[in-house]
């Protein structure tokens, strides 16, 4: 691979963010939405299966401090998760179990300090096994 062709493709890798960071490792991305600055929650669509059993949060475009999260399953199922981890822009927590027999995530409700963004704004990402 030329020079160009080598920095473009690294280019391209490092704009995937935390997604690429979890490839190889079985964990990949159910959902995503954006964190604004002036709430403290996130309503993030999922589609996970049961076949899942944990979960793993990851932000993008600035850091912040994540706190709970409301895991909704689409068996009608709900199960709170104390994540309360400040994560570096591209960094993920760690792995939350999944309980219960259905485990296919349909959304997250995700609360965060919404000081740390200091009027920015970030993604955060859903990512399963």
């Amino acid at each position: 691979m030329n020079m160009s062709k080598r920095t473009l493709a690294i280019a391209c890798l490092a704009a995937t963010g935390p997604a690429l960071a979890q490839s190889g490792t079985g964990w990949y991305g159910i959902g995503q939405g954006p964190a604004a600055p002036d709430a403290a929650t996130i309503t993030i669509a999922a589609h996970g299966e049961s076949r899942n059993h944990e979960i793993m949060f990851c932000v993008d475009g600035h850091a912040m401090r994540l706190g709970d999260a409301t895991l909704h399953f689409q068996g009608g199922g709900t199960q709170s998760i104390h994540i309360a981890e400040r994560l570096a822009d591209g960094g993920c927590s760690r792995g939350k179990s999944l309980s219960g027999r259905d485990r296919a995530v349909e959304s997250a409700d995700v609360t965060y300090d919404q000081a740390i963004l200091a009027g920015g704004t970030a993604r955060v990402q859903l990512f399963v096994r």
